[in-house]
């Protein structure tokens, strides 16, 4: 069990480098030396906080909160790279750099345009993106910047009132999953196969209630337990390695720690991450006959973290896609899964 704190933290090394412990925030992310003082140390996580002019004192609380949290895995590194002027060039030239590097990444943002930018310069065709938003609405910059139906993209928690039914139909039918608030509560695992598939995910406060550290003055939204355990569960899955984190004001105590969780359950899932696929690992086939309704439906799950995957075919490609054990279930009921046929409306 180790507790993060100034002695332990790896960049504390040097004189050189002791302004970048966990607690104390520099702008060393405007440096085209950027990763310098990374040496040639094994980071798990890098946490770099993008704000408007540049502001260091910016998210001071939640990297506060965080250096009090203990890490039970003593593999975790943590990098904080401190805070970042929002400028788009800048920003893709750092995301370069995170890219050769190979490095997880949380980013803090100061609002959902700063957000949206990062997720839009780091897209290309094949991704796919996870949202925790409270609201569908066009004036949502994430809604209005990325889902474009270009890549694939799953808006998780929304609140019915706070959205705009035809903009949820228009994104329902444009490669887009939309899960409310009452349908995760409900059957909170539907989300995994969703997550173990995505590349990227943006969180932002306002999904919370507000008595739980959200940003919106709201009585409902999720529970602070929840996002965590969403936030642990991206950390455990397959491909995603980037976080955003909106928070426009930090200075609710709550909210600081929130956040700071937040980025601890995040940083625990990817200590205990298993990198596996159908074709490389073992795993049981299981072959479900639909009798008349359809072809029989093949799936595979793993031995050794019980997940599942089902295969996807509209006759010209297949593919292997996460699903849930529930969805073998339905199966078994000569049912058609709801996910298997999202995945093929998505292959067209």
């Amino acid at each position: 069990m180790k507790k993060i704190s100034n002695k332990d933290n790896p960049m504390n090394e040097t004189k050189q480098n002791k302004s970048l412990q966990i607690d104390n925030i520099v702008t060393i992310a405007d440096k085209d030396d950027f990763f310098a003082n990374a040496s040639k140390k094994h980071f798990t996580l890098a946490i770099i906080g993008i704000v408007k002019n540049a502001d260091k004192n910016k998210f001071s609380k939640i990297r506060s909160e965080f250096n009090t949290l203990y890490i039970y895995n003593q593999n975790i590194q943590i990098l904080d790279l401190g805070n970042i002027a929002f400028n788009e060039k800048k920003i893709k030239k750092l995301i370069a750099e995170i890219n050769e590097k190979k490095l997880h990444t949380v980013f803090l943002c100061a609002n959902d345009e700063i957000s949206s930018t990062v997720l839009q310069i780091q897209q290309d065709k094949n991704s796919s993106t996870a949202l925790i938003l409270s609201d569908i609405r066009s004036e949502n910059k994430h809604i209005s910047k990325i889902t474009d139906g270009k890549n694939e993209i799953s808006i998780i928690g929304y609140q019915n009132y706070f959205s705009d039914k035809i903009l949820i139909n228009k994104l329902n039918g444009n490669n887009c999953t939309t899960i409310r608030l009452s349908e995760y509560r409900s059957e909170p695992h539907t989300i995994e196969p969703i997550l173990r598939e995505s590349n990227f995910m943006a969180i932002d406060l306002s999904a919370v209630r507000s008595s739980d550290g959200g940003t919106k003055q709201s009585p409902n939204g999720l529970y602070a337990e929840e996002l965590c355990s969403i936030a642990n569960c991206a950390g455990l899955s397959n491909k995603l390695s980037r976080i955003n984190i909106v928070c426009e004001s930090d200075e609710n105590i709550l909210t600081s720690k929130l956040a700071a969780q937040t980025v601890w359950h995040f940083a625990d899932g990817l200590s205990n991450r298993i990198i596996e696929t159908p074709q490389k690992n073992k795993f049981k086939k299981f072959i479900v006959d639909m009798g008349n309704l359809s072809s029989n439906l093949t799936f595979y799950k793993s031995s050794i973290t019980n997940r599942w995957w089902m295969e996807i075919s509209n006759g010209k490609k297949t593919k292997i896609s996460a699903c849930t054990f529930n969805d073998y279930q339905e199966a078994c009921s000569k049912n058609i899964p709801v996910r298997w046929i999202n995945e093929i409306q998505k292959m067209g």
